[in-house]
Parts: C-alpha cells; sequence; structure tokens
C-alpha cells in the first residue's frame, strides 16, 4: 500500500488532502462492509423474487428496483474504491475502466436516490390513498410508470454524459474517480446547479422528511387505520420505510456543507467534506439491505442462518483440519 498522501476530488470539484492512517481506517471499513452487505443483498434479492406473495407485493417493487442498483454499486463501484484506497492509483489505467466507474458512480447511484424518493411518495399512497391503485389502469399509471421512470431516468443521462457527451476526455489516474467526470470541464452551470439541487438535495432532503411525515400521519390516522384489514401490512410498510429513511440522514451532512458553500461560504468544512462526508454517502448503499432486513422477521432469521452457514464453509475452506494436515 502507497504511504503517500491521496488527492481527493469530491462532487464538488474540491481536491483535498486523504491522510494515510485515515485511508487505512476507510479500507478497513470497506472491506469488512461491502462482502457482508453483497451476501445480504443476493439473499434478499433471491428471497424477495422467490416468493410470489412478496414479489407481486406492490410496496416490494420499489424496495427490489433499489436492491438491484444498489447491488451493482457494491459489486463495481465500491471494489473500484477499494482498490484506489489501498493503491492511491486507479488500476487499471485505462478509459474504459475511468468510464465505468464514473457512470455507476452517478448513473446507477443517483437511480438509487430517485427510486427510493419515490417510493417515499408511494407509500402514502399505498396507505392513505390505497384506492388509486385498485384497478390495472390505475397501477399502470400511478405505480408503473413512475416507477420505470425513476429507474431509467439516471442511467439515461448518466449514461450520454458518461459515454457520448462531446468533450475532451482528460483522466488523472492519481485520482479518486480518475479526476471526476470529463465533463464537468465543459457544461453550462446551471446543469451543474440543476444536478446538485434536482438529483442530489432535494430527494435525499425529501427522502428523510417523507419518511417522519409517513410517521406522523399513522400516529394521527392510527385510530381510522386500525379498522381497516390491511393495519397490519400498513404498520409493516411504515416501519419499513422508517428504517430506511434513517439511514439515508447519512447523506444530510454533506448536502449541508455544500449548501453553505455554495450560499457564499466555499471554504466552509472543506476538512471534513472530502475526507469525512464524502465517503458517508456510501453507507446507505452499505446498510440498505440491512434496514429492509430489520422489518421481514422471518427473512432475518433465514438470513441468520444463511451467513453463518458461509461463515463457517469459509473457515473450513481457508483453515484446514487436522485430517488434512500431512
Amino acid at each position: 500500500m502507497s504511504q503517500s498522501s491521496t488527492p481527493i476530488s469530491n462532487n464538488n470539484g474540491i481536491q483535498v488532502i486523504d491522510p494515510p492512517l485515515l485511508r487505512t481506517i476507510k479500507l478497513s471499513l470497506f472491506a469488512v462492509g461491502v462482502p457482508i452487505s453483497m451476501s445480504c443483498y443476493l439473499f434478499i434479492i433471491y428471497q424477495l423474487l422467490s416468493h410470489r406473495t412478496l414479489r407481486e407485493g406492490l410496496n416490494n417493487h420499489a424496495i427490489i428496483v433499489n436492491l438491484c442498483f444498489n447491488l451493482i454499486v457494491v459489486m463495481v463501484d465500491l471494489p473500484f474504491i477499494l482498490s484506489y484506497l489501498h493503491l492511491a492509483y486507479v488500476i487499471p489505467a485505462t478509459e474504459a475502466h475511468c468510464l465505468v466507474w464514473q457512470f455507476v458512480d452517478y448513473g446507477i447511484w443517483f437511480t438509487d436516490v430517485f427510486v427510493t424518493f419515490w417510493a417515499s411518495i408511494e407509500r402514502h399512497i399505498l396507505i392513505f390513498h390505497s384506492n388509486m391503485t385498485n384497478t390495472a389502469k390505475k397501477r399502470l399509471f400511478v405505480h408503473w410508470m413512475p416507477l420505470v421512470f425513476f429507474s431509467l431516468y439516471a442511467p439515461t443521462i448518466y449514461g450520454y454524459l458518461v459515454f457520448f457527451y462531446p468533450a475532451p476526455h482528460n483522466y488523472d489516474f492519481t485520482q479518486y474517480l480518475c479526476g471526476g467526470p470529463y465533463y464537468y470541464h465543459d457544461i453550462a452551470p446551471w446543469l451543474l446547479w440543476y444536478e446538485t439541487i434536482v438529483h442530489f438535495t432535494m430527494p435525499n432532503i425529501l427522502i428523510v422528511v417523507l419518511g417522519f411525515a409517513l410517521v406522523i400521519r399513522v400516529v394521527v390516522q392510527k385510530q381510522k387505520l386500525c379498522q381497516s384489514a390491511g393495519w397490519r401490512q400498513y404498520r409493516r410498510m411504515t416501519k419499513q420505510f422508517v428504517f430506511i429513511s434513517l439511514v439515508y440522514i447519512c447523506n444530510l451532512p454533506y448536502i449541508i456543507v455544500t449548501i453553505v458553500r455554495w450560499s457564499g461560504y466555499p471554504n466552509f468544512g472543506l476538512n471534513v467534506q472530502g475526507p469525512y462526508f464524502f465517503y458517508m454517502l456510501y453507507i446507505p448503499t452499505l446498510v440498505f439491505p440491512f434496514a429492509v432486513l430489520a422489518t421481514m422477521p422471518n427473512l432475518r432469521e433465514k438470513f441468520g442462518r444463511y451467513f453463518h452457514q458461509r461463515t463457517i464453509l469459509q473457515m473450513n475452506t481457508i483453515v484446514p483440519t487436522n485430517n488434512d494436515v500431512r
């Protein structure tokens, strides 16, 4: 591992220094968190898709989409980050590597934010306005079309920007994300504002706000909801999204610093935004499957047994028994 300090360019183009000790701590945390999170993703996706009742539940569709896109981030984006933290250099140092990394880090990561934002709205619809989804035609317009739109919006936008935007391709293999998306140097300023506000700031804030608003509405209308046949499901849906909303609070420190900096204080929080708050943006991705798992008791017990069995299998594979020693 290189012992030199690593320069990192965050999403706002500010370069900071990542000290060796701090980089080692981040590397260790990611190295532990990524495989555990990946196992949880694979387990939950399999369980949700293999059980018809779970697969057909309207409240689970956005969750399934989230899980699939987040799994891509965990399997592609985070290993690239691990490699960079370990080597302080992008390997392999190729254009294809940089483009794929940037597309996943932006196009796929933002898709998770958009789909979660839509899920936060849909929870209110499913619980308090269930008549809006009681026919196939209504479900098409209120459920399926928004879900498809929010699932394809970011990959389409960033697919064009990363792979086809007409601008010089310049890469710095000593920096995170190869120095950041090349189109940042040749794009209209208002588009950068649009990305920061519409793609990042507002959805993350609204996810948290709508999550707490859901709790308040459920508490206020609890007596009415308790009389309905779907009360247990409504309670589970509310609990599940509260867990998910709490996870996205991790994005707020970076958002707050960004807002203050863009409000006329460009040096505010520079010593913490890059080294600390920037990497906190990946916490929701790592923790998301556990937030889902926490509200599904049956799956939680199954995952406990599944993870325990995998741990034993790995230990037996790595550490030979006395009978294997010659």
